[in-house]
């Protein structure tokens, strides 16, 4: 295990995680016709979703932080942090858009958390990676 782990790479492991947990937790709390995000009657492919960019961030943070899988630094022209954020994202839109429905469950309602510290996880990988990079030259006089 490495000395060096940063807080948003905990943020991203854990926002992941839970998010994916969220996923098994009821979405839709109606008496006795509860349902958790992999029911595809009431919630369509919403919960699946969620739950494939809370395992694609966790398990990719791992596998480069720990375990020294080498993955692209970029895919289709976006850098990881920017695909966490924008995952991330899409996964609150989706979980908190659904916790104002009539009868939402508990597992909504920890999605949007999860995916909100996720958000802020890439948020502050993206920050860091910008402030190492060298500065820009001042301007010149014309």
């Amino acid at each position: 295990m490495k000395d060096d782990i940063k807080t948003s790479t905990i943020m991203l492991i854990a926002g992941g995680t839970v998010l994916l947990i969220s996923t098994f937790l009821d979405w839709l709390d109606a008496g006795p016709f509860s349902q958790s995000g992999w029911s595809t009657d009431a919630f369509g492919l919403s919960g699946i979703f969620v739950a494939v960019i809370g395992v694609a961030v966790a398990g990719g943070t791992v596998a480069t932080k720990f375990a020294g899988v080498s993955l692209p630094d970029e895919i289709i022209g976006f850098s990881r942090d920017q695909l966490h954020l924008a995952l991330g994202f899409a996964a609150f839109l989706i979980t908190f858009g659904l916790q104002f429905g009539n009868s939402s469950g508990i597992g909504v309602l920890i999605g949007w958390i999860a995916s909100a510290v996720i958000v802020a996880g890439a948020y502050l990988d993206i920050q860091a990676s910008g402030s190492d990079a060298a500065p820009a030259a001042p301007p010149s006089q014309f």
